[in-house]
């Protein structure tokens, strides 16, 4: 971590108990016209205790730092859905949005009440061919596999792919809690930038090396079926597309991304008679989206597409490319420091 950001940190508390921080946002929202800052979720779980977001997808975040840092962003922000993230009037002041990536049933039961008692609107991208099936997204497999692997270590080179030997160095270490989840988020931040035939081979290959001591809990990561998402919708809530399989969209040729972005449209708006406006990039990172994705978004009909990049949503963003951040801490300082970095990293 460079030593500004290092020290920014650590004067965030002064920054946001003398009120610099909120004067520099609503400074820079009266020069813009207008800043929406988006965040970004996947899970909210059950459970007190007001530590960190996790480290990992399966992690999620604790229901009590969610709230929390739900109403930190209320008295600082007004809420508005996904879809007018983007200014396109007259619009001035700071806003924030809510969205939730890949659809897991703990955000109709756990993440929606909260918003609904707070009168936060939020925008839930689902996957639309993972929809109402007992299918796992690979992260939720590698992180079960590691959890529950018979081997203190793993050796990356002894089961990866040959394309990615060398992309993990050193062994794994799965002998902690601490030291499982520092490897877990090494391996999906790997796996996020391969193509989809490397991530389904390094799943065999894993499977068959880890030997875990259990088979897999049913349920474990259970997704929302289409009764879920039209009840989010009956309750003012909106879906987006996550596409149709959640693959690395960069990587596919003109007519597979025409598919991921076209189908999961189409069959969302069939199922949930709500129009589908916008869309989440698969991952969002630098490497899953390019501008063969992003025009394939406009063709799709998606008047925004939004990425996991950071800043806050400005006139001056491309609308098939706006970014999105998280909230780490419940604390309003910590959230001050995340808001504060998301500002620094807009153009």
């Amino acid at each position: 971590m460079p030593w500004t950001d290092r020290l920014g940190k650590l004067l965030s508390p002064l920054r946001y108990a003398s009120g610099a921080s909120t004067r520099a946002w609503q400074q820079r929202a009266r020069q813009e016209r207008g800043l929406t800052a988006v965040l970004c979720y996947h899970r909210v779980v059950p459970g007190t205790g007001r530590r960190a977001a996790g480290r990992t997808v399966a992690e999620g975040v604790p229901v009590e730092t969610f709230e929390a840092q739900m109403r930190f962003m209320l008295r600082h922000f007004e809420p508005v859905s996904a879809s007018m993230a983007k200014p396109f009037g007259d619009e001035t002041g700071l806003r924030f949005a809510v969205t939730f990536d890949d659809g897991y049933v703990d955000n109709l039961r756990v993440a929606a009440p909260v918003l609904r008692r707070l009168g936060i609107p939020a925008t839930f991208y689902v996957v639309s061919n993972y929809v109402g099936t007992d299918r796992r997204f690979w992260w939720d497999e590698v992180a079960w596999l590691l959890r529950h692997t018979r081997r203190p270590t793993l050796q990356p080179d002894d089961f990866l792919p040959p394309e990615l030997h060398g992309a993990l160095t050193g062994p794994l270490d799965v002998g902690s809690e601490p030291a499982l989840l520092d490897s877990t988020a090494q391996f999906e931040a790997m796996l996020r930038s391969t193509s989809p035939h490397l991530v389904e081979a390094t799943l065999q290959r894993l499977r068959a090396y880890a030997d875990p001591k259990a088979p897999a809990a049913v349920g474990a990561d259970a997704l929302m079926d289409w009764d879920d998402l039209r009840t989010l919708v009956k309750r003012g809530f909106d879906i987006g597309s996550h596409s149709s399989d959640h693959l690395n969209l960069a990587c596919l040729d003109d007519s597979a991304l025409t598919d991921q972005l076209v189908q999961s449209k189409q069959r969302i708006e069939s199922e949930t008679g709500q129009a589908v406006r916008s869309v989440a990039y698969p991952y969002g990172g630098a490497d899953h989206f390019n501008p063969s994705v992003l025009a394939g978004a406009r063709r799709a009909g998606y008047d925004l597409a939004f990425t996991a990049l950071d800043g806050l949503v400005s006139r001056r963003n491309d609308s098939a490319a706006l970014p999105r951040f998280c909230l780490n801490w419940p604390w309003g300082f910590a959230c001050a420091h995340n808001v504060d970095q998301a500002l620094r990293a807009n153009p």
